[in-house]
This record gives structure tokens, sequence and C-alpha cells, in this order.
């Protein structure tokens, strides 16, 4: 699927250590072969769903939360080769790490009150709802579960879109200011103007929002519907989407491997609801707005008391320090989008941002052992100067040796 740039000397050394991962295999189970002993948690959110998390454990240490982006899992933050995974990298450092789903995906199936086979209910959240719900629910448990007073979010993707919205809920942003140490935003999607999906275009251009919606009501790309989706789209688009995989929804570059995407498929996608990716379509068809979704006039009155859905107003966002990783070939986080988006934002917040040439959307997880030195120094000094971890320099020495 991806045009492959490592050299086969440096493949040699960079991927001598990764053991592959298997469809039928569980985080522990892998986690495992690397001497880790995973943890499983189960999050309430305060409109009840459980929402399944996995935490690398380092007990006491500073708490570094992952959260993954659309159609996605737990699985991204570990799918590269180990010395090259953000989140085996980011344990190594000494930091406790925590990978959070969100809800409809393979490990947050779970309702207090809806089951997800039988309840048209259960599927109706996009972002909007994580950024509610989900966000403000994993944070708090993980601070009460490890006893720590903040945390470092880490997102990508649709991850970002989450927090970003999130960050402007007048109710949550002074709680997310004392909770949250540091923001980042690896592929970061806002603004959809500019975007090139080929997923979303196809949703826009065919008009199938509401197709989907009846078609698949109790939650769509998941596992198990994989074949029956492709197909029909392959069918509705006249051929111009046959296949589902990472390049439909985000697409690919030079810098990404074969083999981390090879690992990402064992578990990709692993669902979502359809109104999650009509929610994106309606932001790229209304350009330059980042807002909440739109039922349209009718509904928007009863559900929001306006005939357009309220905006997330980013220049109102909490004063969490934030940094941006903008990948220069990104289908779907648009530089040119991410940039506006950076623009809107409270100037103090922002206290990185940097354009990677020839990054994709997923070269972040999925990159080269070259992708991975030019962009994670940068990274690690950001966790080092809001989230310091005692004896960092020691910790750290140990990166590129624990996994070998």
């Amino acid at each position: 699927m991806a045009s492959l740039c490592l050299s086969l000397a440096v493949a040699a050394v960079v991927c001598s250590t990764s053991l592959g991962i298997k469809p039928n295999e569980t985080i522990a189970e892998y986690l495992a072969k690397y001497g880790i002993e995973a943890e499983e948690h189960f999050v309430d959110t305060d409109d009840g769903y459980i929402l399944g998390a996995f935490r690398m454990p380092h007990p006491g240490a500073p708490v570094v939360l992952f959260q993954h982006g659309i159609l996605s899992s737990a699985w991204c933050w570990i799918d590269n080769d180990p010395l090259i995974a953000p989140a085996f990298q980011v344990y190594n450092m000494g930091y406790d790490v925590w990978l959070t789903n969100s809800r409809g995906n393979t490990y947050s199936l779970a309702h207090k009150t809806l089951h997800p086979r039988f309840s048209k209910t259960f599927w109706n959240f996009s972002f909007a709802d994580m950024a509610r719900h989900d966000v403000p629910s994993n944070v708090d448990y993980i601070l009460r579960v490890t006893g720590k007073s903040s945390l470092s979010f880490v997102a990508h993707s649709q991850g970002t879109t989450q927090f970003l919205a999130a960050m402007t809920d007048a109710a949550m942003k002074t709680k997310l200011e004392e909770k949250v140490n540091l923001f980042v935003a690896l592929a970061p999607v806002a603004y959809l103007s500019h975007q090139s999906s080929i997923l979303i275009h196809a949703l826009t251009k065919y008009q199938l929002g509401d197709v989907l919606q009846k078609l698949w009501p109790f939650g769509f790309l998941t596992w198990d519907s994989l074949s029956t989706v492709a197909d029909w789209f392959c069918k509705v688009t006249f051929g111009v989407v046959c296949k589902t995989g990472v390049d439909l929804v985000c697409g690919h570059s030079v810098e990404d491997t074969a083999a981390a995407i090879t690992n990402i498929s064992a578990h990709f996608p692993a669902g979502t609801s359809v109104k999650s990716l009509v929610h994106f379509q309606q932001l790229s068809n209304h350009a330059g707005k980042f807002q909440d979704y739109d039922y349209g006039e009718r509904e928007n009155l009863l559900i929001y008391g306006s005939a357009s859905p309220p905006s997330f107003n980013l220049s109102q966002a909490a004063h969490i320090p934030t940094a941006f990783f903008i990948g220069e070939r990104d289908d779907l986080g648009d530089p040119v989008d991410a940039a506006f988006a950076i623009s809107q934002l409270p100037a103090s917040t922002v206290k990185y941002q940097r354009l990677y040439p020839d990054y994709s959307h997923i070269t972040w997880i999925a990159g080269t052992w070259a992708a991975f030195q030019a962009w994670f120094p940068d990274f690690q000094e950001l966790l080092r100067t809001h989230n310091p971890i005692a004896h960092s320099a020691d910790v750290n020495s140990r990166s590129t040796e624990q996994f070998v």
C-alpha cells in the first residue's frame, strides 16, 4: 500500500526486534512479548458508555494519555516497530502510559443500558459527544487511579478533533487547564476545507450519509462488516472506492513503512458510527467552520435553539500548552486547515508548531526510522518541559535498548 523509502540496511537494524501483530492477538498478549504487563481498565462516561483503556504501567511516574483517531484503536500507538512506536518509547522514557479508546470502537462497545447490536441510540454520536463525555471521563479516571494531579494528552487525527472541541467547552475549560499539562496534536483535524480524503470525498460527492445511516445503523466499518462495506462502496462509487484500508481515510507517503501499515491493518478499521463520518463530511462542506453536528434547520432549532449548529470557538479555548505536528502530505489534516486552526487559538496557548515535509496523516504512527528521528526528539523535549520525570536523562539512555 505504501511506498518504501527505507533501505535494506536500516530495515535490518530497526525492524529486527519487531515480532509482528496478528489479527487475533490482544494488546495484553502483544505487550507481554516485550515484558510489559498491561492492565485493562474500563471507564464510565457520564452518558452511560463504558470505554476500554490499556495501561503500560509505571506507577508513581508522570502520566501520558494517548488518544487514537477515527476508525482506529489503542493499537495504533504500538503498531510500528517498538523502537519507533510512540507508546513504547514514551513508556521506555519512564512515563505511566495509558491508551484510551473512543466510544464505538472494538474496545468500547459497552453501555450501562444500551446494546450496540440492537440500539440505534448507542450509535448516535460523533466527535462532539466524545469531546463532551469521553475526554473528561478518561482524564478524570486516569488521574483518580494514578493519584496524579495532571497528565499530558497526546492525540492523533480525530483524537485531536475531540480535544480541541473539549477545550472550547465553557463547563470544562477550567478543569482541563488544571488537569492537562500538555496537549500534543499529531495530524490535527478541525477545519476540513482543504481535505482530500478519498472516503470523505466519496461521502460528499455521492451524498451517501443518509443511505449509510439506513444500511449500517448499528456501527460502521466494524471488523465483521468489512467485506460487505467494501463491496457496497465499490458499486455505488463506480469503482472509485473498493478497499477499506488506511489509504481510504487518510492516504500515505514515502515516509510510511509497509511493515507498520501491515500491522495497522491487523486491527483497522476498528469501527465507529456513521454519524462520526458524516460530521467530518459536514465540516468539509462548510468551509472555514469547526462546529457541532448539523441536524438541519428544524432539528437544530429544537436541539441547539438556533438554525445553525454552534461553533467550537477556538479563540476561547482553554489555555493549555499545545503543540502541533503537521504533515505536509496529510490528506485529512491538510496543512492549510491546520494553520488556520492554529491562527484561531490564543497565541499564548501554542507552544510548538512545525510542518514536516512528506509526512502523511499516519507517519507519526507508521513512519520510517528517519521520520521518527525527525519528530520524536521535539516531542520528548515537550514532555520533559511540561510534564517532567525524575532522572529523565538516565531513563532515556535506555530508550533504544529495552526492546532489543
